[in-house]
């Protein structure tokens, strides 16, 4: 080979090796955000190195890049790491540019005051329901849930009543692999769901019946954009006492208006000719 082809494939050899360094090291960076960012929130060096997989070295270097970038904070008293506030700026850049969590403010406090429960709002990402706000008192600390927060979405009303909406393709993946059974009640059997989100499009509404908090009741109806595509769904939340077998009609009555509020300021258009009657309907 000639002498100058060998020494430039050398070099670009040496380029993609780089390359490939350089995103491994920033997907490890990542991999410890999130680490960082569960339960018990803190952790040590060696927790980190081992949690990841990573040599001593190698997590320290990972874990100062963070923390000289202010991602990642250091309590030099505990010696543990946790993720910084500068992370939550970051992280709240998704909602200061989501239409969705912008326009969803007022009906989810008429939600929350009409029903007199806690009402959430979420939306679908990487098979799990997360969290973008809850408003309403906490009655009880299973009820609220923090903004970022993410639950599964086959034990959830939120997530059941997006899931009802989606592909095919999306429920085959979620049951492709073995679901957590949060309580006795979760649904786990792939068969058991499908009649259930056929229920759910039948009668218009998600109920969680005890299957993520045995003691709670959740009811749940997606929120639509202009293209009549599922981007969210809103919710409340009470003890099994509060809502009901015999009351879920009324709290879902209310939860429908919210949504459909919220999916026309987001530019859907039901099939019907007048809003104002429809809306009309649930007064």
């Amino acid at each position: 080979m000639n002498p100058v082809k060998a020494q430039g494939s050398a070099v670009r050899k040496k380029a993609t090796a780089r390359r490939r360094d350089v995103m491994s090291s920033t997907l490890r960076c990542l991999q410890a955000l999130e680490l960082l960012a569960a339960e018990p929130h803190q952790y040590s060096l060696s927790d980190i190195a081992s949690r990841l997989g990573l040599s001593m070295s190698s997590a320290h270097r990972i874990i100062n890049t963070l923390v000289v970038g202010g991602l990642v904070a250091h309590d030099v008293v505990h010696k543990r790491y946790c993720v910084a506030g500068k992370a939550l700026w970051i992280g709240c850049a998704y909602l200061r540019h989501s239409p969705l969590y912008r326009t969803s403010f007022a009906a989810l406090e008429n939600l929350a005051r009409k029903s007199k429960t806690m009402a959430h709002l979420a939306v679908w990402d990487e098979d799990c329901v997360l969290y973008l706000h809850t408003v309403g008192p906490p009655r009880s600390p299973h009820l609220f849930s923090d903004t970022g927060e993410r639950r599964p979405v086959h034990a959830t009303a939120l997530g059941k009543a997006m899931l009802a909406y989606r592909p095919a393709a999306d429920l085959a993946r979620i049951f492709s692999r073995p679901l957590e059974r949060l309580t006795e009640k979760t649904i786990t059997d792939r068969a058991a769901m499908e009649e259930e989100l056929a229920r759910i499009r039948e009668q218009g509404y998600a109920l969680d019946d005890g299957e993520c908090v045995r003691a709670m009741r959740c009811v749940a109806v997606p929120i639509r954009d202009a293209s009549a595509s599922v981007v969210g769904a809103i919710s409340v939340s009470a003890s099994r006492n509060d809502i009901t077998y015999a009351n879920a009609g009324e709290y879902a009555r209310l939860v429908q208006e919210a949504a459909l509020r919220v999916s026309i300021h987001l530019g859907h258009r039901p099939p019907t000719a007048n809003l104002s009657s429809l809306l009309a309907t649930f007064a």
